[in-house]
């Protein structure tokens, strides 16, 4: 749904078959909070593998890589929000705002059975209204969405995240994940990373792509293209500077792969402040 003032707000619930995956990992500029109305799935987002089960909600903030898979035979539902930061701003005007972005920023919360059936209503009828769209629909719109936020940022206030034990193999691979997204500016090889993982490089590559849904140079290409793309929009480096300091050692190579996955050059993309 696009709102007034260039404001993105997208609300989507889904019913899907046993087995059903994300066919690939993927990011995007705005905000997402997923919520798991009934199943069970594994969600990988930036370096993290989490379990996600029914009255699970898990926020993700803007360009983190994240895919869900299937880890039972059961069919689930679940309701999708993505929106923008314009809008989020009026929130900053009531609370700070740090700790609203924060709030969005790869969080997983259990919501409480006693408190589910109000989340799943503000859901429902922030879908409704994003239906019908009359001209009352943005300003309820809103109002369901800010007390969701209120909800949410109270029940962080009260519950730590929600931290599960991996077995060694997905241990692992999210440990190596982790360690890509805190030294993407070093030189990471397939051969080397595999080798701290203790692992061949053939099963390293196979075990990353089925529980991350990337492909190890795609992962690793992908965080570094997130940081430059802030470095371009928030810096005045050179392309050749944002290339070196985001792990690239060719600013030609850098100028492809951006392209490839973006659309456009590092050149336009700062030229158009980001968008796309």
């Amino acid at each position: 749904m696009l709102l007034d003032n260039g404001e993105t707000f997208l609300i989507d619930r889904v019913k899907r078959k046993a087995f059903f995956e994300m066919n690939k990992a993927h990011f995007h500029p705005y905000y997402e909070i997923y919520y798991l109305i009934s199943g069970t799935r594994r969600m990988f987002i930036n370096h993290t593998l989490y379990t996600v089960d029914k009255g699970s909600l898990i926020m993700i903030g803007k360009s983190n890589p994240h895919r869900t898979t299937f880890i039972t035979d059961d069919p689930h539902e679940r309701v999708v929000v993505n929106f923008t930061d314009d809008f989020l701003q009026p929130l900053y005007q009531e609370i700070d705002k740090t700790s609203v972005v924060k709030c969005f920023e790869d969080t997983h919360i259990v919501i409480p059975v006693s408190r589910r059936a109000y989340i799943e209503e503000l859901f429902m009828k922030m879908k409704y209204e994003s239906d019908l769209r009359d001209d009352f629909s943005k300003l309820l719109i809103r109002s369901y969405f800010y007390e969701l936020v209120v909800f949410l940022l109270r029940c962080q206030a009260f519950q730590n995240n929600h931290i599960e034990e991996l077995d060694g193999a997905s241990g692992k691979i999210q440990e190596m994940a982790r360690y890509i997204c805190e030294n993407y500016d070093k030189q990471i090889t397939l051969e080397d990373i595999s080798k701290n993982a203790k692992m061949s490089t053939t099963y390293f590559s196979k075990k990353f792509k089925k529980i991350t849904g990337f492909g190890f140079k795609e992962y690793l290409n992908n965080i570094r293209l997130r940081e430059a793309s802030h470095l371009l929009i928030e810096s005045k480096h050179s392309i050749t500077e944002i290339a070196l300091k985001c792990g690239f050692t060719d600013s030609n190579y850098f100028g492809d792969v951006f392209k490839k996955m973006k659309g456009i050059s590092p050149n336009q993309y700062r030229k158009n402040k980001g968008a796309i």
